[in-house]
């Protein structure tokens, strides 16, 4: 009767016990557009060696690492933007662009978050989390092009990501002349 029970288990389930469930479709082609998309160039720091520091894939900016400064007459000298230690934060006209944390964390990442949210954002440019546009270097001029289905797959794969508490430091916008 056991061996009945554990075959038909096996049947139901679709694989023995011993093998690792491979990634539903979604996510493999967000694993895929991300890795593409290189969507860890920023949201990922990077050492002192130009490496990606391991263990923090897609956390984001460090909390607590310098951040870039810039101002306008940084354009005469020929400056047009400048890039923090980490890879993850740029300052530029624009203002100062942090790298979100893209892991689940629920209080410091996207945990809370939906994938119609990242929808939504990316149609629009217009920054999931706070009431602002969403700022350089982040190509939302190319993104917003993405099928929806290709946007949740994407979310679907930073969903399987461990989750890393990370409290990103806010952008800010150049303010508006006028």
């Amino acid at each position: 009767m056991a061996l009945g029970i554990v075959v038909l288990g096996t049947a139901i389930v679709g694989f023995t016990p011993t093998e690792k469930a491979k990634p539903s479709k979604a996510v493999a082609r967000g694993k895929y557009l991300v890795t593409v998309m290189g969507c860890g160039d920023c949201h990922s720091p990077y050492n002192d060696k130009g490496q990606p520091i391991k263990g923090r894939e897609f956390s984001g900016h460090p909390a607590g690492a310098p951040l870039p400064t810039w101002d306008p007459s940084m354009l005469e000298k020929g400056n047009l933007a400048t890039i923090a230690p980490t890879a993850t934060a740029f300052a530029g006209p624009f203002g100062l662009s942090v790298a979100g944390n893209l892991t689940p964390d629920r209080e410091t990442g996207i945990g809370k978050k939906t994938a119609d949210e990242l929808v939504k954002s990316w149609r629009s440019g217009k920054h999931w989390k706070e009431n602002r546009m969403v700022l350089p270097p982040m190509p939302m001029h190319a993104y917003k092009h993405l099928t929806s289905e290709d946007i949740k797959a994407i979310f679907a794969y930073l969903m399987t990501l461990k989750p890393i508490k990370n409290n990103c430091p806010k952008s800010q916008p150049a303010p508006m002349p006028g």
